[in-house]
């Protein structure tokens, strides 16, 4: 007789408990990664079969260039945050924990500042430089039209941020999850319009998503409390109130200086904004240099490779989600050591469940998008296998930003880069779509192995001279 799925004892209670166990092991931690994840699987599954319904609609050549234009977009998106929402999640998480609302809220004002003055700043420049850069660098200068509609996604989604860090903070991952549906049942049902009309276009598809990305940006907006963006009363550290960029974060000292890192806000900031900028320019490096090396019709293929992982991508999302306020809130040397454990235990599992669907990925690509995308499935199959290496590596990586490994993952990610550098140059001229696979693999790979004997050996390094208790960390 078959085991239950849910109830007790259940294949799929037990996953959700190891995989709960990681942000906390109390019921209120489980809820969190299951609710964390339901916009994400929900995006997923709207996203997934946006992707069927677009992939089928543009062909191989179309999906190409809606990944060249939209990468720009979600390039600019990374790029205004530069470490902005982590330093925000971290510190307005901590802040929230120990009931300080002035601090929390404006940690949040303080985000929402710089992301949507670097987000205008560089929609602006792209704005002017669109033409230039699609006839130049793309061979495709019918594309700029769509690329500037395209900026707005860009703003929206700056604007939908800080909101999204609020709930976040304060663990209000329900509100959060439910903004996120809606915004990603919107998009699918504009794309299901034009099938419905038939209006397939580059154009359209890219204003479609526009469309839905402002709609969350005003759900979010609208269910805030206006502290979070604006006051005219001093902020925390004395800045004073106006309408200028407080680009320096200042707090009081016991939210900067906790018993494991005493890294600063702004050298922590500084830290992130390295990371951040070095990642976004490496994680877009395949299509950017796909465009130059390979044609359009080998990026639409493996874009569509990469659209197949995202159930992977989403979990993941999920798990760090939940993972990052409570890793922020971390006092002492005994609370990190268990968490890392537990977290560990629920990325294996995680992990253990993206290889199982790297076996079927090809046949998955094939039933869904067609027979035009055949060769998207090995590509697939490679990247779900890659995005597997990440579920094990990244929420220690997370939590290892409450140690002060923050100083050094910029390093790490530089070494990265150069890397992803090296190969794709080397492969794409020879093998494609393949090549760029095979390069986002070993980027994971490298990474998390470095990032875990970094953990590993703080961790031992401290346990070996203060043992478990809470005292000060200062000085290590």
């Amino acid at each position: 007789m078959s085991e239950p799925a849910f109830g007790h004892g259940g294949f799929l209670a037990r996953l959700w408990g190891r995989i709960g166990s990681a942000v906390g092991g109390s019921p209120r931690a489980i809820q969190d990664v299951v609710v964390s994840t339901i916009p994400y699987a929900s995006r997923s599954f709207f996203g997934f079969f946006s992707s069927v319904l677009i992939a089928r609609g543009l062909g191989p050549v179309g999906m190409g260039q809606y990944a060249l234009v939209m990468s720009v977009s979600d390039g600019v998106t990374v790029l205004s945050d530069l470490g902005v929402g982590q330093t925000a999640l971290r510190y307005g998480s901590l802040a929230a924990s120990r009931k300080d609302v002035a601090s929390h809220l404006a940690v949040l004002r303080w985000a929402f500042g710089v992301r949507m003055t670097l987000t205008l700043l560089l929609v602006t420049v792209l704005f002017l430089l669109a033409p230039i850069l699609t006839a130049w660098c793309w061979h495709a200068g019918g594309l700029a039209g769509a690329l500037r509609v395209g900026l707005l996604v860009a703003v929206f989604s700056a604007a939908a941020a800080v909101p999204s860090l609020y709930f976040q903070s304060l663990k209000r991952f329900g509100m959060n999850a439910l903004v996120l549906t809606v915004q990603g049942f919107v998009a699918l049902a504009g794309v299901g319009v034009l099938a419905i009309l038939r209006a397939w276009s580059v154009p359209a598809v890219v204003g479609m998503a526009a469309l839905a990305t402002g709609i969350g940006a005003l759900l979010f907006l609208h269910l805030i409390p206006r502290g979070a963006i604006y006051s005219r009363t001093p902020d925390p550290g004395g800045r004073k109130p106006g309408g200028r960029v407080p680009w320096q974060l200042s707090l009081p000292e016991e939210l900067e200086v906790t018993n494991l890192d005493t890294t600063s806000a702004n050298r922590f900031t500084l830290y992130l904004l390295l990371s951040t900028l070095i990642v976004m320019i490496t994680m877009r490096l395949d299509v950017w240099l796909m465009g130059y090396f390979t044609d359009q019709a080998q990026i639409g293929l493996y874009s569509i490779a990469t659209r197949a992982a995202l159930p992977l991508v989403f979990l993941l999302g999920g798990l760090n989600t939940a993972l990052w306020p409570r890793a922020s809130s971390l006092t002492s040397l005994a609370e990190f050591r268990n968490l890392v454990r537990k977290t560990l235990k629920a990325s294996v599992v995680v992990a253990m469940m993206g290889g199982v669907y790297a076996i079927i990925v090809p046949f998955v690509v094939t039933l869904l998008f067609g027979s035009q995308y055949h060769a998207s499935g090995g590509l697939a199959r490679i990247i779900v296998f890659g995005y597997c290496v990440a579920c094990l590596a990244n929420p220690i990586g997370v939590v290892g930003y409450s140690i002060g490994l923050a100083r050094v993952y910029w390093i790490v990610n530089l070494f990265q880069m150069a890397l992803v550098v090296a190969m794709l140059v080397l492969l794409l001229p020879h093998y494609g779509a393949l090549g760029a696979a095979w390069a986002f693999l070993i980027n994971t790979l490298s990474g998390g192995l470095i990032n875990g004997m970094l953990v590993w050996r703080r961790s031992r390094r401290w346990s070996g001279r203060i043992g478990d208790d809470t005292r000060s960390l200062r000085g290590f």
